[in-house]
């Protein structure tokens, strides 16, 4: 950059900051409502303390206990598939033995007859569980093979909930959606939702897989049964520290970082679309200035902006801890990218307009913002650089790195977007490229160079200040 350039540059960069002082009193107020976001969540911090909870220690449940709703266990029904083998009818009468109650036995020769018999018949209802046996048998006294493939099916909906989940059993996802530090419903003993035990599916998991040994060696695992007794019992759960600020504010969070970042987004918006309405672009242009260089001092005037805003959020929330598991300054470098790729949109946005008075607000993509937000600075992991790339949990794959990456990319992408659309239609005094100008040779060329005699054609010269 020669001196000329950056002399040019320095009186941009001059012409914003006094434009920003002349109205001094919206700069105070665009203050104020960033501000008042963190002095809420500071006003809360010191109101609300962390506690600890636990430890937790959990009491054993037998194996073969029966769901609540077998009071009547001969209105009930244990289904076997497929029906037309004998040893299957025996095992299952065994499965009914072992459970030790009356329930009615009933077989269907394939699992298509039994899907349409739980579709279309009303007695299906009471079918406790339907044995699937996995294995191609050629004859019906064909004896049970010594590797025993079966799956069990329940009833999609819980029983014994009184408001059920309708993803029922959850049976695709190893780890929640969205995980938390604490033990899964710590109240209840059996573990809760969706109900292993409460529902019955480990009791005829047990009797069917004790009447499957039985019938390969009743006599050793007779003795074997006599024996023992099988319990299960939840894995104990250590003490662990819980905020109450993110149980209160933990879904706003996301919300109050939008609205902390709303207002400078419109300023920026705002003071685009208006030199562009008192056609101070157009004259600064005519003087020598280039585009690039008018664009540029935008970027610069109100990232500083954002970077005092951004500082005085972080020590805010250090001096308080607002974020007791994260490092403040990967949460700084996630803002500034964030902060970028507002200032673009901004920009973007602001090339569609030409008049303040119909000026809207058209909101920036919050989505991954908000999600991020909601799965790292609010959990009890946190972000740390050491997490860059890691996943965020188990079952979810995303990377806090990609995140960055892609929100300086949005910012790539909005500026280029900025430049083509303002080439293309640069308002009423501008002269207009062909769509395919970045094509033609002398593109490089046209960045927007306004004459005189056009400036003056167009009437560009009255009341530019």
């Amino acid at each position: 950059m020669d001196l000329l350039t950056f002399n040019q540059f320095a009186v941009l960069l001059w012409k914003n900051f006094t434009l920003k002082r002349r109205k001094f009193f919206n700069l105070v107020l665009e203050l104020l409502a960033v501000l008042v976001f963190p002095a809420m969540l500071l006003l809360f911090r010191s109101i609300i303390n962390v506690t600890v909870v636990g430890p937790y220690n959990f009491t054993s449940q037998p194996i073969s206990t029966l769901p609540s709703f077998l009071k009547n266990a001969e209105e009930w029904k244990l289904v076997y598939v497929p029906s037309d083998i004998a040893v299957l009818k025996e095992i299952t009468e065994n499965v009914k033995r072992n459970l030790n109650i009356s329930i009615k036995v009933q077989g269907f020769s394939s699992e298509t007859e039994f899907e349409k018999y739980i579709r279309y018949d009303s007695e299906s209802q009471k079918v406790l569980a339907a044995i699937v046996f996995d294995h191609d048998f050629k004859n019906s006294t064909d004896p049970l093979p010594l590797q025993v493939k079966y799956h069990l099916r329940f009833s999609g909906i819980q029983r014994t909930v009184l408001w059920p989940d309708k993803q029922g059993w959850k049976t695709s996802l190893l780890f929640p959606n969205h995980p938390s530090g604490e033990p899964r419903n710590p109240n209840q003993q059996d573990g809760g939702s969706p109900g292993y035990i409460r529902e019955g599916f480990l009791a005829v998991q047990h009797a069917l897989d004790k009447a499957i040994m039985l019938y390969h060696n009743s006599s050793a695992s007779q003795k074997l049964f006599d024996g023992i007794s099988v319990f299960v019992q939840r894995f104990p759960y250590p003490a662990l520290p819980q905020d109450g600020l993110i149980l209160l504010l933990g879904g706003f969070l996301p919300l109050i970082f939008i609205f902390m970042f709303a207002p400078t987004v419109l300023s920026i918006m705002r003071s685009v679309v208006w030199e562009r309405e008192s056609r101070l672009k157009e004259y600064q242009l005519t003087i020598g200035l280039r585009n690039w260089m008018i664009w540029a001092a935008y970027f610069f005037t109100f990232f500083l902006f954002y970077i005092f805003i951004i500082s005085s959020i972080c020590v805010l929330f250090f001096a308080k801890a607002i974020f007791l598991y994260s490092d403040y300054s990967f949460i700084f470098v996630f803002l500034v990218c964030y902060a970028i790729a507002s200032t673009f949109f901004g920009f973007l946005v602001s090339t569609f307009f030409n008049k303040g008075d119909i000026f809207f607000f058209c909101p920036f993509n919050h989505r991954p913002v908000i999600y991020v937000i909601e799965l790292l600075f609010i959990s009890e992991v946190g972000v740390k650089w050491k997490h860059l790339w890691t996943p965020a949990s188990l079952e979810d794959k995303l990377i806090f790195g990609h995140v960055l990456g892609m929100l300086l990319f949005d910012a790539f992408f909005y500026g280029l977007v900025t430049w083509y659309v303002e080439n293309v239609f640069p308002g009423q005094y501008g002269v207009p490229q062909p769509w395919y100008f970045f094509l033609t040779v002398s593109s490089n060329a046209a960045v927007s160079v306004i004459t005189r005699e056009h400036m003056v054609q167009r009437g560009c010269f009255d009341q530019v200040w």
